[in-house]
């Protein structure tokens, strides 16, 4: 008996053990929130990595002097801080009834530290935050309270929500909206206790739709899908606020629910876009946008219009303060922030291009359904990774850039250049020494000269390889990679496109004509075939295009159906097609790719020899003007359609004769008493009736072809002209001119 009432009541105590369980089925248990100081340990092997971003921020921000402000700059490497990245603390666990504030700083004397939006320019805010909580699975941490919200504003360092009389209870506002405690007060006397002139984005992270208070009922048009949230309003509009039976209630805009109090860190990017061409001003919202490494993912975005008028700007005003505010009520958590750039210093971008060299520098993108191989290479290949830095605007110089870049996978790297360029188009270049040292396609590397919109604009970091896929498998896949470039004031993450290596269906060109020599402006054509190792396959020039490339110039692309005839293409060459061909030898490579799957041929050679020429190009009918009949021994001008040019495509410093000869004027069998006189300014008549007369010369001053304008220089009495000896028969009279240019020693 005693065993069976010892039984029994080891059963009850297992069945109110189970209605226990049942009744708290979300958590298994409770635990605390992460302390800050294990946050910011910067220990990696226990996944707690402070995200990277800049320090010394205390020269850019300023932390206002608000009651029970708990806002403070807790620096790297020091204190709690392990990392290397300032960490600004916005409220502290376990700190209850506390606000948080910091703004940029618009006052500093140097004006080139002065920290604002610019409402006129394209505008990058991006940084890191973090929520509190914890990341224990199927563990609840006592509530988190109560957010940070980013704000747009007009009003000042001081900027804050006025809390009514007698209200310790600040959390719902997270410092930016109206609060009230009185079911009196209208929406717009909460307003009026809102920062004014300003717009924000909240990141709640405590649900106010149940509270017996009047200070806590802001969410009750939010499910509870919305436990944490982001949202979006005015905080100065009445239009934000309602009233309910338990008091005001915000009207939220783009209501996103997520996790935030996760207790990891998350990425947010804002960017700023100027009304431009009749639309409006907008923010280009990004949030869990990249992971801690700077990889791109998956996470919520929206453009948001802004109407400016909202923050009642004057007298051509167009900066904003911009900032984070932060509250706390009866729930606290650790609100951080880590920011990466500062717009107003440097606005910059970073991108990054594979371009593959063999396919008539084809620019990898990610496929699509009507270009399903924009993202395919050949083996063997030649290709260039690029990335391109641009300097955007600001008021200092985008330096100190270490850029640790991984390079893609599968590519027999050969070349590693940075080119710079400046605002007048001056290129200059610094070789990366770190290459040869090179393992796992990993580079870090500090670039030697600072980016600035009055200096050097850009640069170009190339490095160059061939194909390689090390198998015979028909498509290999490279992952996408990434790259950092971090300077003082911003810092910037690219990743390389993920592309396709193929096996090739050989397409082999071969030359069908011979070397040409040919004269200035004279066409020749230069021949090709195409065909495939697979001899079954049929070429189709319209899926083909020819790549033409003239000694060390520019690439040329020619749609090979407009130069075929089948198999065969037959390219027009001279120097008035091609630029880059000069007088002397010049080397002319073709080969062929196809436009939809960028195969591509092997590489022909032409060797195009272009004469020394020079020659005379006149008109081949010109006149002189009409005149009266009855007079006598005089010099008649010429109409307007002369032209006289000597043409020289030979070499710089080569020097040159015009001569001029002429038949005797005649209508018929009756000769002009006179005829063509040549008359330059102060020198006396000359005749050229069947008589040679040294009209000009001149020295080539240029390299490639050069035009004299001889015709240019002449007056209506100097030139050639025509001489009246004696009174004529009306009529019309015809003469020959030869013109003969001649090589001068």
């Amino acid at each position: 008996m005693k065993k069976w009432t010892l039984y029994a009541g080891f059963m009850l105590c297992s069945l109110l053990l189970v209605i226990s369980f049942s009744v708290h089925k979300t958590y298994a248990a409770t635990v605390e929130q992460t302390d800050i100081g294990t946050v910011l340990s910067n220990n990696a092997a226990n996944d707690r990595t402070v995200p990277t971003g800049l320090n010394n921020i205390g020269q850019w921000f300023v932390v206002p002097s608000l009651t029970n402000n708990n806002a403070t700059v807790i620096n790297a490497n020091e204190d709690k801080n392990k990392s290397n990245s300032d960490v600004i603390a916005l409220t502290q666990l376990k700190k209850t009834h506390s606000v948080g504030a910091i703004w940029a700083d618009r006052s500093q004397s140097d004006q080139d530290n002065r920290n604002y939006i610019d409402i006129d320019k394209r505008q990058t805010m991006s940084m890191w935050m973090y929520f509190g909580g914890s990341r224990r699975s199927n563990v609840v941490a006592p509530d988190p309270g109560d957010g940070m919200a980013f704000v747009l504003q007009n009003v000042g360092t001081k900027a804050f929500t006025t809390l009514p009389s007698n209200n310790v209870n600040v959390g719902e506002a997270v410092g930016v909206w109206g609060e009230t405690n009185n079911k009196a007060d209208t929406a717009e006397t909460i307003a009026k206790r809102a920062i004014q002139n300003s717009w924000a984005l909240e990141f709640d992270t405590y649900p106010n739709g149940n509270g017996s208070g009047q200070d806590s009922n802001f969410d009750t048009d939010l499910n509870s899908t919305y436990y944490n949230h982001i949202a979006y309003n005015y905080p100065a509009l009445a239009s934000t606020y309602r009233q309910t039976s338990n008091g005001a209630a915000m009207n939220h805009k783009g209501v996103q629910g997520l996790k935030l109090a996760d207790d990891y860190w998350h990425h947010l990017s804002l960017i700023w876009h100027p009304a431009s061409g009749g639309n409006s001003a907008y923010i280009e919202f990004h949030f869990n946008d990249k992971t801690l490494s700077g990889e791109p993912q998956t996470g919520i975005s929206e453009n948001i219009p802004i109407d400016i008028s909202n923050f009642n700007l004057t007298n051509g005003e167009h900066k904003l303060y911009w900032g984070f505010t932060g509250s706390t009520g009866d729930s606290a958590e650790n609100n951080l922030i880590v920011f990466e750039s500062i717009p107003a210093m440097v606005e910059a971008d970073a991108t990054s291009t594979i371009i593959d060299e063999s396919a008539g520098d084809h620019i990898l993108s990610d496929p699509t359904t009507d270009e399903p191989n924009s993202n395919v290479v050949h083996e063997g290949d030649s290709v260039s990774v690029n990335y391109d830095l641009n300097y955007v605007s600001g008021s200092k110089p985008w330096q100190k850039i270490a850029a640790d870049i991984k390079l893609p996978d599968k590519i027999n790297y050969n070349s590693a250049v940075i080119t710079y360029t400046d605002k007048s188009g001056n290129k200059s270049t610094e070789n990366i020494d770190e290459f040869n040292g090179m393992t796992n396609n990993e580079i870090t590397h500090t670039l030697a000269k600072a980016l600035y919109k009055d200096d050097i604009t850009s640069a170009n970091i190339k490095f160059e390889g061939t194909v390689n896929s090390g198998t015979t498998a028909t498509t290999t896949n490279v992952a996408s990679e990434h790259a950092s470039f971090r300077g003082d004031v911003l810092d910037k993450d690219v990743m390389t496109t993920a592309f396709v290596i193929k096996q090739a269906n050989k397409m082999t060109l071969t030359k069908e004509s011979s070397d040409p020599t040919i004269g200035f402006s004279a066409i020749t054509n230069l021949q090709g075939k195409v065909s495939y190792s697979d001899t079954s396959t049929t070429v189709d020039p319209s899926k083909l295009s020819v790549v033409a490339k003239v000694n060390d110039g520019n690439v040329t692309k020619v749609d090979m159906n407009t130069i075929a005839s089948g198999a065969t293409f037959s390219l027009p060459m001279s120097t008035d097609l091609f630029s880059d061909l000069h007088e002397g030898t010049n080397t002319v490579t073709l080969y062929v790719y196809n436009k939809d799957d960028y195969n591509t041929s092997n590489t022909i050679t032409y060797t195009v020899t272009v004469q020394s020429t020079l020659q005379v190009k006149a008109n081949p009918t010109s006149s002189f003007n009409s005149v009266q009949a009855v007079k006598a021994n005089r010099l008649i001008s010429r109409a307007n359609d002369w032209s006289v040019d000597v043409v020289d495509g030979r070499a710089k410093g080569s020097k040159w004769n015009l001569f001029a000869e002429a038949t005797p004027v005649t209508n018929g069998s009756k000769t002009w008493n006179g005829g063509l006189v040549y008359v330059k300014s102060g020198e006396s008549e000359q005749s050229l009736t069947n008589n040679k007369i040294n009209i000009d010369n001149g020295t080539k001053s240029q390299d490639g072809q050069q035009t004299f304008d001889v015709d240019d220089s002449w007056t209506k009495d100097t030139g050639v002209l025509l001489r009246q000896s004696s009174l004529e028969n009306t009529g019309t009279y015809h003469s020959t001119i030869t013109w003969t240019a001649q090589d001068s020693l």
